[in-house]
């Protein structure tokens, strides 16, 4: 078998998709934005986050009342809890992209989920979504007010520029690149990589580049059909298949094949639904 990936890797939150009463999604891949994404829950839920080393701006619609959320990433499988009657709106971005017109150092988010209301100077952005209630208009209403940000946002320089493009190294190649090898090829030594990441991003180089490689694994998994673990093991980097099933273990709370019997069982990619909106 012959796995078709991606060009890009679109990071995934999975137990979001199980757990959900209904998901949609809608790729964009512009403006350091992975997708959109929206679901719904009638009753409360506790279930697992994975490491995906992005922020996301997380809109949360009830009845009476909209709240926004900065949601960082959590570096080991966590389980959150989540109100029932609502519905979410998301905006994730690519691993490692600091989102315009957010006042926090990328570090401060790990783990933390913070009201947008305390780390935005503009609530405009706030205060339109609120009004929104459906997905298309959500995200057209989030792309006019997130453009304006933009605008405003200085361009990253000195340590945040290398970081930047460290992530975006660690990124395209799917988390297999060496911390060697960036030091080949930005000049810079590997103990001053690895200490930049760390003071910037809270984790080292290496662990980003593990968990885009376990966000591949979970991709791999979802959509391709892998007759034997080492398969997956050997098209996805690893070393070999103990290290696989130990990393994927790691990060999603349960081996790869207890994984893929759960999304086989609950037949992920049918609970999914993606849309076409941008794409005219």
């Amino acid at each position: 078998m012959t796995w078709q990936k991606e060009q890009f890797l679109r990071p995934t939150q999975p137990y979001f998709v199980l757990e959900a009463d209904h998901f949609q999604q809608e790729v964009y891949w512009t403006q350091g934005i992975s997708h959109f994404y929206t679901f719904g829950l009638h009753e409360a839920r506790a279930f697992d986050v994975v490491p995906d080393a992005c922020i996301d701006l997380v809109f949360q619609y009830t009845k009476h009342a909209m709240d926004a959320y900065a949601c960082g990433p959590v570096l080991s499988c966590q389980r959150q809890n989540w109100d029932g009657n609502q519905d979410v709106f998301g905006v994730r971005f690519i691993p490692g992209y600091h989102p315009a017109g957010i006042d926090i150092e990328w570090k401060d988010l790990i783990g933390h989920r913070i009201p947008l209301k305390q780390l935005m100077k503009d609530t405009i952005l706030i205060d339109k979504m609120a009004t929104q209630m459906d997905f298309y208009q959500r995200i057209r209403i989030f792309l006019q007010e997130y453009a304006k940000l933009e605008k405003q946002q200085e361009k990253p320089y000195g340590k945040r520029a290398l970081v930047m493009d460290i992530t975006k190294r660690a990124y395209l190649s799917d988390g297999l690149i060496r911390i060697s090898s960036i030091a080949e090829q930005t000049g810079y030594s590997e103990s001053y990589i690895n200490r930049v990441f760390h003071e910037q991003m809270g984790f080292s180089p290496k662990t980003f580049c593990k968990i885009i490689q376990f966000q591949r694994a979970l991709e791999f998994l979802n959509y391709g059909q892998p007759n034997k673990m080492t398969e997956a093991a050997v098209n996805l980097g690893y070393y070999d298949q103990s290290q696989f099933i130990r990393d994927f273990k790691k990060y999603a709370g349960i081996t790869p094949k207890q994984y893929l019997k759960r999304i086989e069982q609950e037949q992920y990619k049918n609970r999914i639904k993606d849309t076409n909106y941008l794409s005219f």
